[in-house]
């Protein structure tokens, strides 16, 4: 629980201002949506390779 603590510490002490909290969202949002984008490109190329070995 220790380390928890010591993590969230070091995040508020990082992200102080409202232009770095800011630029950590964006890029967590940038992140999340490049992940989402390829678990469905792999998801739809998955199905399409089912329909052709029937």
């Amino acid at each position: 629980m220790e380390g928890f603590a010591n993590l969230v510490s070091m995040m508020d002490y990082v992200l102080d201002t409202k232009r770095k909290r800011h630029i950590t969202g964006g890029l967590l949002l940038s992140a999340a949506m490049l992940f989402g984008g390829l678990a469905i490109t792999v998801m739809s190329i998955k199905d399409e390779e089912d329909t052709y070995d029937e």
